[in-house]
Formats: structure tokens, sequence, C-alpha cells
């Protein structure tokens, strides 16, 4: 049996500190599992088992029988229907082929042939974080019971490079790394988060309706988070006429046409290169207002371009995301700490990790 896995390398924490409890909170995705028979018998996986670790020591485990194994391995047959463009693929799970679809089963698995799970979210907390996971396959060979288990480290992420918030002001965060049934499904978003902004009477836009221009944030600077070079933009995809509202479909299949799925999913983007194989990357912006090009050098702070709603936008906002490479498709997304926010009650605060919270940026 061969069992592979993504991240192929670690999983990276999403680790918080719950300073009232003493506590810290781990949570973690294990992106996918392919299970492939390398064996010229006929395999039946009766059980999967999942063994969070800290120094080797089980903390808590959990287990999938036969029903949920199948279930999982539908799953997979499901998404990778409902994916036919390569790039959609590569915002899941950061490449466009893990499992071939034609050699796909369930329970029962013939010599090459392989199954798999999608999207596992585990969460922790104790009074330090975990540091592995065990996986385990319990299945049947020639009459026989067997087993076949793998270590998947789990690591914590500490940037690089001193960074500020790509907005200055007030700021609702929407999405951040705690809700993991947004961003954080996909690959190089999972600790991406979108900002908003709301006015004194708490709402999005003003009275006179849902066009972008009513959003009082609608056209705000957004700024380099720090020092870096400009390598990657996009700013021809016109804005969504108003809030809730896409561009054609015949509009968007012309732009995949032309320029991939990225355009469409993130509007009018910057990527910025730091220091550490650190990327910077802002979705959404207004088409035609990007104030840098690709080989800029740009300081910390600087204007890069304005808030907007263009791509897969449901209101005028800002995406963010940092990344461990250049490429928002196939990059790892990467924990990012802030070093000018404070919260509500003027409370220093480091991660965006707070779903709809309020953060100030200096």
């Amino acid at each position: 049996m061969k069992i592979s896995y993504l991240p192929s390398d670690y999983i990276i924490n999403g680790l918080r500190n719950l300073e009232e409890i003493q506590r810290k909170e781990s949570s973690f995705f294990l992106r996918a599992v392919r299970i492939e028979n390398d064996s010229s018998n006929k395999i039946k996986l009766t059980q999967y088992q999942f063994d969070i670790q800290r120094n080797s020591e089980t903390l808590k485990s959990i287990m999938y029988n036969e029903k949920m194994i199948q279930k999982k391995a539908e799953d997979v047959s499901k998404l990778i229907e409902a994916l036919p463009h390569p790039d959609l693929a590569k915002f899941f799970l950061g490449t466009a082929e893990f499992w071939n679809k034609d050699k796909l089963s369930l329970n029962d698995l013939e010599q090459d042939q392989e199954t798999g799970l999608i999207l596992e979210y585990f969460e922790y907390m104790d009074r330090e974080p975990v540091d592995q996971l065990k996986f385990t396959v319990y299945y049947i060979e020639n009459d026989e019971q067997k087993k076949e288990a793998i270590i998947i480290p789990i690591q914590h992420y500490e940037c690089k490079n001193e960074y500020i918030l790509p907005l200055r002001g007030a700021w609702i965060p929407a999405n951040p790394f705690d809700n993991p049934y947004e961003h954080r499904r996909m690959h190089s978003q999972e600790f991406g988060f979108d900002l908003i902004k709301v006015d004194k009477e708490m709402n999005l836009s003003s009275s006179s309706g849902r066009e972008n221009e009513s959003h009082i944030f609608y056209g705000e600077q957004v700024i380099a988070i720090a020092d870096g070079v400009v390598v990657d933009t996009f700013d021809q995809l016109p804005d969504n006429p108003a809030a809730g509202k896409l561009l054609p479909e015949e509009d968007l299949g012309k732009i995949i046409m032309e320029s991939g799925y990225l355009p469409v999913a993130a509007g009018n983007y910057v990527v910025i290169e730091h220091l550490e194989d650190e990327f910077s990357f802002y979705a959404h912006l207004i088409p035609e207002s990007l104030k840098v090009k690709i080989g800029d050098k740009v300081k910390q702070g600087q204007c890069i371009g304005l808030l907007g709603n263009s791509g897969n936008s449901s209101a005028p906002h800002l995406h963010f995301q940092l990344m461990q490479g250049s490429n928002p498709l196939t990059a790892r997304g990467l924990p990012c700490k802030f070093n000018n926010l404070t919260g509500l009650e003027g409370e220093k605060v480091e991660l965006v990790d707070k779903n709809f919270s309020i953060i100030y940026a200096k």
C-alpha cells in the first residue's frame, strides 16, 4: 500500500494563543490523501484512524468505519468531476493532478486502484501545540488483517519579515482562518482573509443602494505590507456592476480563455515578493487603478492600487493573503503577523484570526 498526502512535506498549524484560559488552540487541514494498492492482491479497506500527537504521544484519536471511508471516496470523485478546469483543482490542492480519476475506487481496491479523502480539518486545545498527525489505514488482504501508517509533521510558522496591514484605519476581517469553511479550504488562501468596513450605523453601504460607489470604503488605498518587488499584476478586469451582481458569463469565459481562471477569481491583483521567499497577494482591485507594474520596487506603506469589486466578489472588499511562492494558485498559504494592529479596546493584535472582529491599523 502506498499513502501520499497534501501538503506533501508538513502541515502548518493555525495556532492561536488563548491567553484568558492559558491554552493554545491547534487547528490544521490535511488537504488530501491518496491510498494506492501497489500489491498484486485485492485489498479491502476497513478503517481509518487519525491520531493527533505531541512528542509521539497520542492526545486524541478519530476513527472512520467502512461506511465513512466510502463516503470520503465518493467526495473525492465528486470534487474531481466538479473541477473541470485545472486551475480550479489548484485552488483546492495546489496542484492540477493528485488522484488518477480512471483508477478511483471505494473500499475495495484491485491492483493499482486508488482511493482517498479530502479536506480533513482538526482542532485540539491544550497547554502546548501538537506536532504530528499519525494516519493509519486498516485493511484486509488474503483474509489477513493488516495496517499501514504514516506520520505527517505539524509545524508552527513564523513570518520572516515585519508586516503592516494592507489598509489603514478600522476594518472588519471576514473569513480568516478561524472559519474552516471558506478561505481555509483553499491551498494558497488557507490563512487569507477579506477586509470590509461599515459606517456609523453599521451598514456596509449607504442608503443609496448596492452600487460599488455606495460602499464607503470603495476606492480606499491598498498599501504594500513591506518592502519588496512586484512580480505579478492583472489590471484589465471590469468591476462587477454592483454588490451581488457578477459580470456576464460570456465576459468571464473570454477572460478564462485569454488569461486563465485566476483573474476571474481574484479580479485585478498585485503580487509582491518580500525577503525570505514570502509573497503578498492583494485581490479585487479597481481596474486600471494599479500604481505599480511588474519589476517595480515598492516600500512598506506605498499605495499599490485601489480597493474594488472585481473578480469573484460579492461586494467591494480587499482579499489579502501571504504565500510561500509567487503563484496564487499553487503557492502555499502562510499565517501573517502584523505589527501595527490593535483591537476594539486598544489591545495589541498580531494575527487576523477572529471572524467579524474589529481591528485598527495605525
